[in-house]
């Protein structure tokens, strides 16, 4: 029994790869291990290579060469809160050093991806005028793993790098170009503000100076583009040029306000109302005036006649009822108060920014203006009508601009008789007397083309682009001579005409106005027609990733 038992065992081969089985288990064990933990490193690399992609493209966001670009994108990676664009996270590290991913934010002038290695590539810079492109490095990260150091390895490490830049484009804007005092121009405070758009002289260009961006085609296209909407579709900011202003884009800009002479007499034909293209605004007040003449020959014996008022319509005869006429075009006259400008532009006591006094100071004739346009109404209340927080000391040209369109109807923008009426001597032959009369007329809706529809951006309103101009001298390339800041609107308080300080009509006047000038007041950023952000509508920004 015993024997046989024993040669039993001795020839049983049930359990004979146990052995093997147990000896293949460390290298099963292992290669599971490894399995698991490579997947663990894999995906924790992929995360620090998403956690740099994406902090790359957060800074490369506020890469707009203003002052504050560095700041602001190194804050949109690393400072949290609402200002925060990008949060990194890591899930699949557990070296102890917490959740964040903390990332490293070089600034490039310059990135040749040709080259393979990102320090080499880049030329670095700190100034934040210059930085055009930006590498995000995050943190060397440990994975430290849970099977694999049955094979004796006992963690793996990952870092990440990218490399971003930023496209963008300023698009449907006047292709007006003006410096400005400060990088964060215009601000809540300098609404209201007027501006003296004065061309360079030579190679100085200060805070108020302005010139032309170059949309292709040069001059023609830039008259063009003033004496439409400005809409002039999207260009890449690095492409475009800039130079000083001239006279015919002041020409242009004062069709607007209804006056059709110099280079752009024949301009009032082809205003599209629909598009606003060479139309006038619907609030067209000037100080200018068109002469009137009534000429009416009556029986001598008769009573002297009186005038028709101003706006009566031309024509007539002069034996039966008379004949009424004006001149051709609009003429300068101060008594007839425009909008205006800042006070002390009139007397050369403005602030001072950047050596010149372009930028005013927000004090304006508001009485003055109201007493003369509208007899009876002062500015308090102007600014209760208006309400939204508006003042007698804080209202606007604009705001007073607006309230007269929606009282057009009360009569607000009534052709208006300036000064007396004037006349010939009366001319008597025979039974019958000839009487001429001249009244000056002021007229604050289109004489000379339909005012722009209402799907038009108001022709008064003028988009144009804020710049730092501190290296530009003369004419100059985007972002290596100066830097566009952002588009902004400005109201368009007169036409750009010669005037001396007497011919201003302003008491204490010591500075009249020059043809080459343009004179806005400050309104905010621009707004597309309608109102809303002109958020991707005037400027477009596009972060992209290199590598």
């Amino acid at each position: 029994m015993i024997w046989g038992t024993l040669r039993k065992l001795w020839t049983q081969t049930d359990g004979a790869v146990a052995p093997t089985v147990a000896l293949s288990m460390v290298g099963l064990i292992a290669a599971g291990g490894l399995a698991f933990d490579y997947a663990r490193l894999v995906t924790m690399d992929t995360e620090l290579q998403q956690a740099a992609d994406q902090a790359a493209l957060a800074a490369a966001t506020q890469l707009d060469r203003s002052d504050n670009a560095i700041t602001n994108a190194t804050a949109a990676v690393s400072v949290s809160g609402s200002n925060q664009l990008a949060l990194n996270l890591t899930r699949f590290s557990n070296d102890s050093v917490g959740r964040s991913v903390s990332v490293t934010l070089t600034f490039c002038e310059e990135f040749d991806d040709s080259i393979a290695t990102n320090a080499a590539a880049c030329t670095e810079t700190t100034d934040p005028n210059d930085s055009r492109f930006v590498i995000a490095t995050t943190a060397l990260r440990t994975a430290n793993y849970a099977f694999t150091p049955i094979v004796g390895l006992m963690s793996g490490t990952a870092q990440a790098h990218a490399v971003a830049g930023v496209e963008s484009s300023i698009c449907n804007v006047a292709p007006l170009l003006v410096c400005t005092p400060s990088d964060d121009f215009p601000t809540e405070a300098d609404v209201g503000r007027g501006i003296i758009l004065k061309t360079a002289g030579g190679n100085a260009w200060a805070p108020g100076n302005y010139g032309f961006l170059d949309f292709g085609n040069g001059n023609p296209a830039v008259i063009n583009a003033l004496l439409g909407n400005g809409l002039n579709g999207c260009q890449a900011t690095d492409d475009n040029e800039t130079e000083p202003g001239n006279k015919n884009a002041t020409d242009a800009i004062n069709t607007r306000m209804d006056v059709y002479a110099g280079t752009q007499k024949n301009e009032a034909s082809k205003c599209t109302p629909s598009t606003g293209a060479s139309c006038p605004a619907e609030n067209t007040r000037k100080d200018m005036t068109l002469q009137m003449t009534f000429e009416i020959r009556v029986d001598s014996s008769a009573a002297a006649p009186t005038p028709p008022a101003c706006g009566s319509p031309e024509g007539g005869n002069v034996n039966s009822g008379g004949k009424t006429s004006y001149t051709a075009d609009f003429a300068q006259h101060g008594p007839a108060r425009q909008f205006g400008r800042d006070s002390c532009h009139y007397t050369g006591t403005c602030p001072v920014n950047g050596g010149a006094q372009n930028f005013g100071d927000k004090a304006w004739d508001r009485d003055g203006y109201l007493a003369a346009n509208h007899p009876g109404i002062d500015a308090s209340a102007v600014a209760a009508a208006l309400g939204g927080g508006a003042t007698a000391s804080t209202l606007t040209r604009y705001q007073v601009y607006q309230w007269e369109i929606a009282n057009k109807a009360t009569g607000k923008l009534d052709p208006r008789q300036i000064g007396a009426v004037t006349q010939d001597p009366p001319d008597t032959k025979g039974s019958n007397t000839t009487y001429k009369f001249y009244k000056q007329c002021s007229f604050s809706q289109p004489r000379f083309a339909t005012a722009a529809s209402a799907a038009a951006k108001d022709r008064r309103v003028l988009p144009i682009v804020a710049a730092n101009c501190d290296e530009l001298k003369g004419k100059g390339t985007a972002f290596e001579d100066y830097i566009i800041l952002r588009a902004f609107d400005i109201f368009l308080t007169e036409p750009s005409l010669q005037r001396s300080a007497a011919q201003t009509g302003i008491a204490g006047a010591t500075l009249g106005t020059d043809d080459k000038e343009i004179y806005g007041e400050v309104i905010g950023p621009a707004k597309p027609v309608g109102g809303g952000n002109g958020f991707q509508y005037y400027t477009r920004a596009r972060p992209y990733l290199i590598r």
